[in-house]
Order: structure tokens, then C-alpha cells, then sequence
């Protein structure tokens, strides 16, 4: 998939999941698991957004340098490579105003920007809301 696989944003949307507010929206998604990248590049895609997947932090940090501008960082809370909290501090330090949400194991106490894993299209929809609406100004 190159270094990081950059999805087309044209699948239409058919409105069934929560709110519109996904649309336009860039998403960076970390995780090693090819499975729930296709997943959540599939189901973010659908609600209008644009998606860039990496299977580990080496890749998503080149996406970030490449000057696409991320509006949010889905990482694996757990990365093969890293934590996936020291990944959005790197991350950071060139995209200040990135959003991040943490795809966590089931058990993993919740909390605000946390994806409990397994995850449906809805949860992952709701997650992205609160974190994009209202958008940043």
C-alpha cells in the first residue's frame, strides 16, 4: 500500500449513521491490524471523509510530513513499534491542532477519545462527532 495508502473520498453517503458532521473531515488512521483498517477507511470514507491509513507509526509520521493536513488521528492504543499516545505527541509537534482518538482493547477503562474495539460503524461515527463538531476555529 506504499507508505501510506490514501483512500478516495467519492462513496456516497446513505445518512443511516450519526450526524453529517464527518464530511470533509481528514482522518489519519494507525493501527497494524489490515482487517480494521479497511474497516474504519471503509466506514469513514462512506460518511464523506478523507482517509489515509499507516499499519504503524514510521508511515504515519511520513503522512505528516508530507503536508496533508490532518484534521484527526485515529491511532492503536498499543502500536507494535510505540505507544500510540507517544505517536500523537510526534505527531503534534507538527500538526498542534490534530485531534486524536485511541482504538483500545475491550477492558481498557473508557474514557473521553477512546474507541473501544470491536467497534461499529456507529460508535466510530459518534467518536469522530465529538471530537470534529463543533469544528475547530
Amino acid at each position: 500500500m506504499g507508505v501510506a495508502g490514501r483512500a478516495s473520498t467519492g462513496i456516497a453517503n446513505d445518512g443511516a449513521s450519526a450526524g453529517q458532521h464527518g464530511r470533509g473531515v481528514n482522518v489519519l488512521v494507525v493501527t497494524g491490524d489490515a482487517a480494521l483498517r479497511s474497516f474504519v477507511g471503509r466506514v469513514l470514507e462512506a460518511r464523506g471523509c478523507g482517509v489515509t491509513c499507516a499499519p504503524h507509526s514510521g508511515h504515519a509520521v511520513l503522512a505528516c510530513l508530507r503536508g496533508t493536513p490532518f484534521d484527526v488521528a485515529l491511532i492503536e492504543a498499543v502500536l507494535e513499534d510505540m505507544s500510540g499516545a507517544a505517536l500523537a505527541e510526534t505527531l503534534r509537534r507538527h500538526h498542534p491542532e490534530l485531534r486524536v482518538l485511541f482504538l483500545a482493547a475491550a477492558g481498557t477503562p473508557p474514557g473521553p477519545g477512546i474507541v473501544m474495539r470491536p467497534l461499529s460503524p456507529r460508535d466510530l461515527l459518534r467518536q469522530l462527532e465529538a471530537v470534529t463538531w463543533p469544528p475547530a476555529s
